[in-house]
């Protein structure tokens, strides 16, 4: 039997190390350089000891929140103005004070998906890379990365990489997109732009929706292409990157997300009709906001290896598609001109970057050029002319090639090349061999060319639909 003096050491060390755990810690996110979102109600969350009494100063203004149970807390600063001022807050519990350095207030956007929303700055073309090194020089462009959980085929054990702002070779591990893409709207709006990447390589779009969504939803669950075992199970599962990385963000304001995903999904193309558009409605839900601005990348031009149809990716591209077509508050960013047929990973970021950061400035921004060309309308057939609307546009589009790069579909099921006249934002097509068309299909296939561009340089997005033929009344 151990000395009673040996039992009551081992209580008070046991106690020590409860009351160490429960340490007035804010979220991982909130940290020194960190950029808040403007114009809006802010969240704060954190822990500390149980039952405790927390205050948080910020901007002249201080609020205080109780911790539960569990010693979390959580506190809401009023809506701020953007601010390029680098100013101090102060969390404070008892006889602890966490402080808070070089808070700017701007803008804050979620950049997620896969390999190619992490694709990093030092991977671009030698001149684009260049160039964006020596521009870089702007304290007040800032991101937050945060950690991955798997590369090379091994689990990772890394820290976050906290808040720093953009310059020179700094930005080498920034994701390319999303730096260009916050680089652009710092120019235009004039305030500080925070970029929170949370992207991984590899991952699924299943991978990043909530057990809760899978659960509620049996449409969504169903739409689970395939369960992964070994190395995939970390970043392919349903919820895994969810719950292991999404979560660390839980709390926090964003104005909107930009995503590049859906490589991942390839096999499974029709199911990502479902997949996404559940998605988009579960970080809404995250992030506490109905109308979360959701802007997306349409999958680039690549020779799929081993997809003998030839159309895999043109089938989750029209997948894509439907969803901004239908999803409210959502917008599509084209980048089948900016692929590498060879390359699942192509370097030619830049247009993408700032087709992202135009596609913002008209959903979210008020601007008055077209970020993205729509297919609002339905598709409508007068003897064997169709005529496909554009939209979000009156004119300016032409195109940049011979060959129309439009096809019919006749009643044999055959696809055949179709003339194209445009009208304004209308698309006009007929094909001599398709008199009765029964479908229409644009720049089809894994591996496409575009040839429709609005004169702001804003590209048509491949696109087909299918046609009912008008029957003779008797």
């Amino acid at each position: 039997m151990k000395p009673i003096h040996l039992l009551i050491l081992g209580v008070l060390l046991s106690a020590a190390s409860s009351i160490q755990a429960q340490k007035l810690a804010p979220a991982p996110y909130l940290c020194d350089s960190m950029v808040l979102q403007r114009d809006m109600p802010l969240p704060l969350e954190g822990t500390a000891a149980p039952g405790s009494s927390v205050e948080i100063s910020f901007a002249g203004h201080t609020v205080t929140a109780e911790t539960d149970a569990q010693g979390v807390w959580q506190a809401t600063l009023p809506a701020l103005e953007a601010s390029n001022r680098n100013r101090t807050m102060e969390i404070r519990c008892g006889g602890d004070t966490v402080t808070i350095r070089d808070i700017v207030v701007g803008e804050v956007w979620l950049a997620g998906g896969q390999s190619n929303m992490a694709f990093k700055v030092r991977g671009m073309e030698f001149d684009d890379r260049l160039a964006l090194i020596r521009d870089a020089d702007y304290p007040n462009v800032r991101c937050y990365y945060r950690a991955n959980v798997v590369s090379g085929g091994k689990l990772l054990d890394t820290s976050d990489r906290p808040w720093s702002g953009a310059y020179g070779r700094h930005i080498y591990d920034w994701s390319a997109v999303a730096y260009l893409f916050a680089r652009e709207l710092h120019r235009e709006l004039g305030v500080p732009v925070g970029i929170v990447n949370c992207s991984h390589g590899g991952s699924t779009a299943e991978a990043w929706i909530s057990p809760e969504a899978f659960a509620s939803d049996p449409a969504l669950k169903a739409a689970v292409g395939k369960i992964y075992d070994g190395i995939g199970s970390h970043y392919k599962n349903p919820s895994v990157l969810y719950e292991k990385m999404l979560a660390r963000f839980r709390g926090l304001t964003v104005r909107g997300v930009i995503w590049y995903q859906g490589e991942s999904n390839g096999y499974f193309p029709e199911q990502y009709a479902t997949l996404f558009p559940g998605l988009i409605a579960d970080w809404r839900r995250f992030f506490g906001n109905d109308n979360l601005p959701f802007i997306f990348a349409q999958l680039p031009s690549y020779r799929v290896p081993g997809d003998k149809s030839g159309d895999r990716w043109a089938r989750l591209r029209q997948s894509q598609l439907g969803t901004a077509r239908t999803v409210p508050r959502t917008a599509l960013v084209v980048t089948a001109d900016c692929g590498d047929a060879e390359n699942i990973h192509p370097k030619n970021k830049y247009p993408v970057g700032m087709r992202f950061a135009a596609a913002a400035e008209e959903l979210v921004y008020g601007g008055k050029e077209p970020g993205t060309l729509t297919l609002p309308g339905p598709v409508t057939v007068e003897g064997c002319k169709v005529t496909v609307p554009v939209g979000g546009i009156r004119n300016g589009l032409a195109s940049r090639s011979e060959e129309s790069g439009f096809e019919l579909r006749d009643m044999a099921g055959n696809w055949h090349p179709a003339d194209l006249h445009i009208r304004g934002n209308l698309l006009e097509l007929t094909s001599a061999e398709a008199p009765v068309p029964t479908g229409v299909r644009y720049a089809w296939g894994n591996v496409n060319t575009l040839t429709v561009y609005h004169k702001s340089g804003l590209p048509l997005p491949p696109f087909t639909f299918d046609i009912e033929p008008k029957t003779t009344e008797r």
